[in-house]
């Protein structure tokens, strides 16, 4: 059978972004994540997300922000295979400002030491932040 030129150089272009974009997939251990989120209660800031696809993968750095460019390591969890649910909970001193947003992001990292960042997303803070009073700092200790 033949085929006109311009059809194979099509199939030809396909074929390659095909290939290029399951070689990225692939790169990074097969991480698909779903429903990346968080939410602020009383006394700190829940994480969680799910995973629908997970090979070949070390885990999750969890990474927080105050002004949404520079990021910090705050935790890590490791991988627990496809399927799973992860919570992480900030309950640092840091994230215990009411009111204020704040950044978080994961970065997915295989066991090759490849790794990819997930998008960011921006929780407020709405802890319930009680001042204290001398009387009420002396009950503690009663």
């Amino acid at each position: 059978m033949f085929w006109p030129l311009n059809y194979l150089r099509s199939v030809k272009y396909f074929s390659t972004i095909l290939v290029m974009m399951i070689l990225v997939t692939s790169s990074f251990g097969n991480a698909t994540l779903s429903g990346f989120s968080g939410y602020s209660d009383a006394s700190r800031i829940i994480i969680q997300w799910n995973t629908t696809a997970e090979q070949g993968l070390d885990g999750f750095e969890v990474q927080r922000s105050t002004d949404g460019h520079t990021f910090i390591e705050i935790g890590f969890l490791h991988a627990q295979g496809q399927g799973s649910g992860y919570t992480f909970i900030d309950d640092s001193i840091i994230a215990k400002v009411a009111g204020r947003n704040y950044f978080y992001r994961l970065k997915i990292k295989d066991m090759a030491g490849n790794s990819q960042l997930s998008d960011v997303i921006t929780i407020q803070s709405t802890l319930d932040v009680v001042p204290r009073t001398w009387g009420s700092l002396k009950a503690l200790f009663k």
